[in-house]
């Protein structure tokens, strides 16, 4: 019998680079998946099983370790995934990640507490476990707050409460667990990268041109630039080390940290910790990696859970930056056309992305995936990609109608 290997695999929008890191001839290669993931399964899978609802992927994993023998690994992509393939690993006896690895990466009030115990600058936090728990919060730290699931994943799920009166838009606070959190009105950005073990591999530090909260919101763009103040790069990389010193328990992981970007009086920085996710960032993040640094980050996510050492290679100069833009009706609609006016000699086009053909449905199943069009810069400068982002954002033209009246 072949050695065997479980992929959870739910996330349609990129192809993991399952072919190149698995010897799908050495290995008996099983994928729990979607439908709509099935189309980046490799050829050479031992079996697929298409779930609608992935509250059953334990049962479909048991039902597979008895047909192809207990998994030598169990891969999981999906941060929605990580502490099922975390559980799935105590219970056969298997190597990886565990959910006491998983945990501080995934849960945020364990993650919250973590950072602040180390000392790490994160704003005022309290778990969420009642209404009186929020209002006693209030009371002290003041208006805006952040409501969000201790275990959601991007910006769903959060709820932002201005004043007083808001109290009665919380959620329900019993459905699940929730963390409660002083609003801070800073720019956000991000650190995407490899950590080794003990220190940074690769990695990139970038700045928002707005938040996820927003999009998710209901914004029609999110982009997001490189950063080459080598001053502030530094410092992020001290802050990005001292996070992942204090959550990985000396294991490598890819990730996504967000932070919080903000001025002190006498100018310097202030860099707050947002949160982080043991996983590739979403949006164009591996694409810009592939294409502007070579370097596959995907990849890296699967060497480490298949337990190989992730590749260590140094990223160039260049400045990579992404957009998303959503149409302006409500969601599903058809495409009805799209536009971009470019004058060159003004800024760069875009070099790449996935702009959505006339008569095709936006539908946003989930997070980045189908929610309109993404498009990726290449530049030598911030400054650069910033005003290509800018003036692609302003030109760009996207012509939609709701489902029920895209044919009259």
């Amino acid at each position: 019998m072949k050695p065997h290997v479980t992929v959870l695999h739910r996330a349609p929008a990129i192809a993991m680079p399952f072919a190149d890191r698995i010897d799908h001839d050495h290995y008996a290669v099983s994928y729990v998946t979607r439908k709509a993931s099935m189309l980046t399964v490799p050829e050479g899978a031992a079996e697929v099983v298409v779930l609608d609802d992935f509250a059953a992927a334990p049962g479909a994993i048991r039902e597979l370790a008895n047909r192809f023998g207990i998994p030598e690994r169990i891969v999981a992509r999906s941060e929605h995934d990580l502490l099922t393939a975390a559980d799935l690993r105590v219970e056969f006896g298997i190597q990886g990640n565990y959910p006491e690895h998983v945990l501080p990466f995934r849960d945020k009030l364990v993650m919250c507490e973590a950072i602040s115990g180390a000392g790490i600058p994160i704003p005022e936090f309290a778990c969420a476990a009642d209404r009186a728990a929020v209002e006693s919060f209030a009371a002290v730290h003041g208006f805006p707050l952040i409501i969000k699931p201790t275990l959601g994943a991007g910006a769903r799920g959060i709820v932002q409460l201005n004043a007083p009166n808001d109290l009665a838009e919380l959620p329900d606070l019993d459905s699940q667990p929730y963390l409660v959190q002083h609003f801070c009105p800073d720019d956000v950005g991000h650190v995407d990268g490899v950590w080794l073990g003990t220190e940074l591999g690769p990695w990139r530090a970038s700045r928002y041109l707005n938040t996820c909260l927003d999009f998710a919101a209901g914004g029609t763009r999110l982009g997001s630039v490189e950063i080459d103040d080598r001053d502030l790069v530094l410092r992020l990389g001290a802050f990005t080390e001292s996070v992942c010193m204090t959550l990985s328990k000396g294991r490598p992981q890819v990730f996504h940290l967000e932070f919080f970007l903000g001025s002190e009086q006498d100018g310097t920085p202030r860099i707050q910790f947002l949160e982080i996710a043991a996983r590739v960032g979403g949006a164009e993040i591996a694409y810009i990696w592939r294409d502007v640094h070579g370097y596959d980050l995907l990849g890296a996510s699967l060497d480490i859970q298949l337990g190989r050492d992730p590749a260590a290679a140094p990223l160039g100069d260049e400045i990579g930056g992404w957009l998303v833009i959503r149409p302006s009706v409500p969601i599903p609609c058809r495409v009805l056309g799209t536009h971009l006016s470019l004058r060159p000699t003004e800024w760069s086009a875009p070099y790449g992305g996935d702009i959505p053909e006339p008569g095709s449905v936006i539908s946003e199943t989930a997070g980045y995936i189908n929610v309109g069009a993404t498009l990726r810069f290449l530049g030598t400068s911030s400054a650069d990609v910033m005003a290509s982002i800018q003036h692609t954002a302003a030109e760009f033209r996207m012509h939609c109608a709701p489902v029920e009246s895209a044919a009259s």
